[in-house]
């Protein structure tokens, strides 16, 4: 799954400030891949609200290869359970000039969202979180009437661990918890493999729109999240999520009090942040830890799915 590089290293290509929109000569020359521009056309079509601003379009081309390679190697990984796969090669890490690309990294070494999806998921220790997806290409407009989900625990340690896991139901227009919380503790983790945990069921007619909210702990400790949002997104009703960044020395401390997708940060020549394109979920703060950063320095820009309603 293709996506753009970041703002900064397609500015270093496109000289021409006529030539600075999505589907321009320039930009699609950059693109080597027979056919990809088109394609790419084609994934945002189907998943999200379309654009041509700029910035914003490559957001989604950027979120649209995270939201395929989380969910392909979160799936890869699962089936380790049934010895089913026992590995995966990234194609590809990085480019060796800069383009519109498979990589996760590109030619300046920038990160794309991709990169940090694929980190979380491949946590020694990771919870994945998913509703069954019905093939809305088919009939596109007529959601499942129920979906079911189920949640599990994904391992590579050599022993055996005890966690502690929560599911929350949030829904998206309110923030709000639309059910209680399920949660479970001292949960038995297969090393090695992966563990089934919970299941269930969304009904469609009588829930509304809402977010499955997984967390997981260790001795205490929060060690992963993962979120399973309704599809398509561009169906969505997004507006204001009351999203708030508050720097505080080294740390940007996360808030909202809806849930938010995809929040993804400026990729600045030497400044490094440990995590991006992340989901927020109300009561959950996250905190960004930045390397690089001066004091006379400008605020790190962000963009998040959305924000632009």
């Amino acid at each position: 799954m293709e996506a753009f590089p970041h703002i900064q290293t397609i500015q270093h290509f496109v000289k021409d400030p006529s030539q600075m929109y999505p589907q321009s000569h320039t930009i699609d020359f950059h693109n080597k891949a027979d056919g990809h521009e088109r394609r790419i056309v084609t994934y945002l079509v189907e998943n999200f609200r379309t654009t041509t601003n700029l910035e914003a379009y490559i957001h989604l081309t950027q979120l649209a290869q995270s939201e395929a390679l989380m969910f392909a190697y979160r799936g890869w990984r699962r089936q380790w359970q049934d010895r089913k796969c026992g590995g995966a090669l990234v194609w590809q890490l990085n480019d060796c000039w800069p383009v519109t690309s498979w990589a996760i990294v590109d030619y300046f070494l920038r990160k794309k969202p991709a990169y940090y999806a694929m980190y979380r998921v491949l946590a020694p220790i990771a919870v994945g979180v998913r509703r069954a997806h019905h093939d809305w290409s088919v009939c596109h407009a007529r959601p499942a009437k129920k979906l079911a989900w189920d949640l599990w625990i994904s391992s590579s340690e050599v022993n055996d661990v005890k966690v502690d896991v929560e599911l929350r139901f949030v829904s998206i227009a309110t923030g709000k918890d639309i059910k209680a919380a399920i949660t479970k503790n001292d949960v038995d983790v297969t090393a090695n493999g992966a563990t089934d945990v919970l299941s269930g069921e969304i009904d469609n007619v009588k829930e509304e729109p809402h977010v499955l909210a997984a967390r997981l702990w260790v001795n205490g400790e929060l060690k992963s999240r993962d979120a399973d949002w309704p599809q398509p997104l561009k169906y969505i009703q997004f507006g204001d999520r009351g999203l708030k960044i508050l720097p505080k020395g080294n740390k940007l401390h996360i808030t909202a009090e809806k849930p938010v997708k995809g929040l993804t940060f400026e990729e600045r020549e030497g400044v490094l942040v440990n995590d991006s394109a992340i989901d927020v979920l109300p009561g959950d703060e996250q905190i960004v830890t930045v390397r690089g950063m001066k004091d006379c320095d400008e605020p790190l820009n962000w963009r998040y799915l959305g924000q632009d309603e």
